[in-house]
């Protein structure tokens, strides 16, 4: 329900195509990763594909204004009022991925005093949208692309139990009108024995992480980090 709210909130007076994709279903039918210890050495190595670029977006009228190779898309900014209650609060801009030729955006809504929010790729060519959902109320964090711009790796890091995670892999093919590309779920993992620091890439279809633990030094929590590897395993026949 919050996903189909962001989308009427979008644009105002538009109507804009939306895919969704992370579902939790469509993950647990795919293969899963499967870890194996790395080094610090090896994760300096990697490759680290994250090249987004950070863009300010102009403002009218507190709207951010993006612009697009179907003109100027509007979308409501969000605010940090606390006094609001409950309902949409708007968008926030989190940069472009030129990879993919997407603007990264976050979309913020309240619900009975609790946040709630998605990340959604716009793609600044024919500004087909996707939305990534997350498994939590907060969005997932920046998806990465690998080196040959196939896939997209992401993480979300459980907001309510420390050191649980779930990590999503999702492919990239060449879509059909109105979608330029497609993204589609294909690898995903989880755990409740660390979270994520940070994703790179070895190379186009090996990940690694940074993961981290926090323990209890001198009364103060503290991140204990350890690093771990996973290639890509071709999903199943459909």
């Amino acid at each position: 329900m919050l996903i189909f709210l962001f989308s009427i909130n979008l644009v105002y007076g538009q109507s804009i195509p939306n895919l969704t994709v992370g579902y939790g279903d469509r993950y647990d039918i795919l293969p899963k990763l499967g870890f194996n210890t790395a080094t610090i050495e090896d994760y300096n190595k990697a490759f680290s594909s994250n090249h987004i670029v950070n863009k300010t977006p102009a403002v009218e009228r507190k709207n951010l204004v993006i612009p697009t190779g179907k003109g100027k898309l509007k979308f409501k900014k969000y605010s940090f009022s606390a006094d609001q209650g409950d309902g949409f609060r708007g968008w926030e801009y989190k940069g472009y991925l030129p990879q993919l030729k997407m603007h990264i955006l976050v979309s913020n809504h309240v619900s009975e005093s609790l946040g709630f929010s998605d990340l959604v790729l716009i793609d600044s060519t024919n500004v087909s949208q996707h939305t990534i959902a997350s498994i939590g109320d907060a969005a997932v964090e920046i998806p990465i692309p690998s080196p040959n711009g196939y896939f997209l790796a992401y993480y979300y890091n459980q907001v309510y139990t420390s050191n649980s995670c779930f990590i999503g892999v999702l492919a990239v093919r060449k879509g059909k009108a109105p979608f330029r590309i497609k993204l589609s779920e294909y690898n995903s993992f989880e755990t409740d024995n660390w979270a994520v620091e940070d994703i790179r890439w070895v190379d186009n279809t090996t990940i690694i992480i940074k993961a981290y633990t926090l323990k209890k030094i001198d009364n103060e929590n503290s991140k204990q980090f350890a690093y771990y590897t996973a290639r890509l395993r071709q999903e199943n026949n459909k």
